[in-house]
């Protein structure tokens, strides 16, 4: 018997592209399309930065990069983003009530676990520009994480540039970080990251675990609302 192949037999499909992105000093990345996306239309990576994809040898400005363009905001964009006005608007009166940054960070926190049904969930604070050291935890098995300094790994550096996390925690260099941080147990189906971010500066880095099941991607928009808020907070102290 003589077995034969289609000639229109299914090529291998093509691997999504992934960015590396630098400010000059400090170069983050591999990074998702939606991840630098997102990042570009939030205003966390700065005009300045400049973009490579994995496959290319030279970098390039933003305006030069066809996905980036493709999110600049346009006519209305604002009237959209207004309409999740109350539901941040809620989150900074939640927020308000604390008492100084590290409660409203203990509250974000609180918020994320809640929000995103995560297992468990630590808070790093950046404090008058030293590396972040974790301040605030939640869950079984965390609390003799306080007090731990960061390295400067891949998730840190993301947090730097804005950067945000919501994958399973083998997808990345980042996302290997955050799960080896939280303790990388065998049952970790997701990983979150999100920074506090006020201007240009690192405030926190929150970071988050889930067990059994990933993190939907509906938790993005709300992670980036609580950071958000409590950003707002922080700020008006």
């Amino acid at each position: 018997m003589v077995v034969t192949q289609s000639e229109k037999a299914a090529r291998p499909s093509r691997p999504p592209p992934l960015w590396f992105v630098t400010n000059g000093e400090l170069t983050v990345g591999p990074v998702r399309t939606d991840l630098l996306q997102r990042g570009v239309f939030h205003g966390r990576i700065p005009e300045d930065c400049l973009v490579r994809e994995l496959t290319w040898r030279t970098w390039r400005r933003l305006d030069q990069i066809r996905e980036v363009r493709a999110v600049r905001r346009q006519p209305g964009t604002d009237a959209l983003l207004a309409q999740a006005a109350p539901s941040h608007a809620t989150l900074v009166t939640e927020l308000g009530a604390a008492r100084d940054a590290a409660e409203v960070l203990s509250l974000a926190l609180h918020a994320c676990i809640e929000t995103t049904g995560a297992s468990f969930g630590v808070v790093h604070r950046a404090l008058d520009g030293h590396r972040p050291i974790t301040t605030c935890v939640r869950g079984v098995g965390m609390l003799g994480r306080l007090g731990a300094p960061l390295g400067e790994d891949a998730a840190v550096r993301l947090a730097r540039l804005g950067g945000l996390i919501v994958a399973p925690p083998s997808a990345g260099e980042a996302e290997r970080a955050v799960a080896t941080r939280l303790g990388a147990a065998p049952d970790l189906g997701g990983v979150a990251m999100v920074p506090v971010t006020i201007g240009p500066s690192l405030m926190a880095i929150i970071e988050l675990g889930r067990v059994g099941h990933a993190f939907r991607s509906s938790d993005v928009t709300a992670l980036e609302q609580i950071a958000s808020a409590a950003a707002l907070v922080i700020y008006g102290f």
